[in-house]
């Protein structure tokens, strides 16, 4: 039987118990999934520490559990990688952020370019999306959230190797991959691509171009593409 997993805030992990008090997940622990009491959990604290509990009270205000056994989460991978991504439309960059988590990135930063079109985010649906999603796959840490960056300042403040997608690059096949540097920050443009003068910057900060081959992908599927082969080199 699958055990449902549930991030939390650390703060409701006490001497051998868990305390939630959050509505919403009470409401959803209760109603949606309608567990009842002696059933289990696995409750996740974002450091990477998992709770294997068994609830063992309900209130109108509370859910309690035993915390049975203390487990860290092995499923983070241990290069760390940012996902630069053009703002685009609402439905494709939530897809962004959910397949991106799937996929295993360790954060996120929309960034504006010269081409974006589009430039609201909506941060409160973006981090449920994103928790959702590392509950989904097991994941023992929420990828991160950043504030949306224009290009240059994404160029300035990141740490860490810069990689540029765009078809002019060398070709993925052939670029010499390292993972000496364990932090990664992947550059994906919009639909209408990097401008002449992104890439000039990008050349001048030191950034790597590569492409992911001949066949043109949305921006969408860019960087889930790329992540997945780093991640498996």
């Amino acid at each position: 039987m699958k055990i449902h997993r549930f991030f939390i805030n650390p703060k409701a992990i006490k001497e051998g118990e868990i305390i939630l008090k959050d509505k919403n997940l009470i409401n959803q622990i209760k109603k949606v999934l309608r567990l009842k009491i002696g059933d289990a959990a696995l409750l996740l604290d974002n450091s990477g520490k998992e709770y294997k509990s068994v609830i063992k009270q309900f209130s109108d205000s509370a859910v309690n559990l035993e915390i049975i056994e203390v487990l860290e989460n092995k499923n983070e991978p241990d290069l760390k990688i940012t996902l630069c991504q053009a703002l685009c439309k609402k439905d494709k960059f939530e897809w962004v952020l959910e397949k991106g988590t799937e996929a295993g990135l360790s954060a996120f930063v929309p960034i504006i370019t010269e081409r974006t079109e589009k430039l609201g985010l909506n941060h409160e649906r973006a981090e449920k999306i994103l928790k959702e999603a590392a509950e989904q796959s097991e994941r023992g840490i929420i990828p991160k959230l950043l504030e949306a960056q224009n290009f240059n300042e994404a160029f300035q403040n990141l740490e860490g190797e810069k990689i540029l997608l765009d078809k002019s690059g060398e070709d993925i096949k052939t670029f010499n991959f390292s993972h000496s540097a364990f932090k990664f920050n992947i550059f994906v443009g919009p639909e209408g691509g990097w401008t002449e003068n992104e890439l000039k910057i990008a050349k001048e900060n030191g950034a790597k171009i590569i492409s992911l081959g001949p066949r043109v992908l949305r921006t969408e599927t860019a960087g889930i593409f790329a992540t997945a082969i780093f991640l498996n080199k």
